[in-house]
């Protein structure tokens, strides 16, 4: 298996291939905006703040691999989890945003350089273990509130 294949298959897990874990695709099916912004208490966030702050790094990373700018960062790293441009946005324009950005992800790897994807596989295989965190974490979230459903994944 080459190292883009590694990759694509690491990308696509996160988004929508269950495999190892659940896929992003599975752990929010049919989650409503209400149990999107759910929180079992004031220190854990939801699932889409869980959902925001993915999409704000794996963007700014997708970003910085294509080459583009990517403007500082004045906050840290629980800023990321609110919305950053001061409108709250609903659940499903968030995971409009996410998906879009992980079928972005997908596109740059399937086009890059082999020397580009060689620089870049350490901050890849974080940036999926990171996706993979989460979504773990959002599955943990649901399993709390009573909307999990196991027919999507683990049990």
């Amino acid at each position: 298996m080459t190292e883009r294949e590694i990759f694509l298959e690491q990308l696509q897990a996160c988004r929508s291939k269950n495999g190892w874990f659940t896929s992003m695709a599975a752990a929010i099916k049919g989650l409503t905006q209400k149990q999107a912004d759910w929180k079992s208490n004031g220190e854990m966030n939801s699932v889409h703040e869980t959902v925001r702050h993915l999409d704000f790094y794996n963007k700014r990373y997708l970003n910085r691999f294509l080459g583009q700018d990517v403007p500082s960062f004045e906050g840290d790293n629980d800023d990321t989890f609110e919305p950053l441009d001061g409108a709250e946005g609903t659940w499903a324009e968030a995971l409009q945003a996410y998906d879009a950005t992980m079928e972005s992800w997908i596109e740059a790897v399937e086009q890059a350089e082999d020397g580009n994807l060689e620089k870049w596989a350490g901050d890849l295989t974080h940036l999926t273990m990171h996706n993979a965190y989460h979504i773990g974490q959002i599955v943990f979230i649901r399993k709390q509130q009573g909307s999990w459903d196991k027919k999507y994944g683990v049990s």
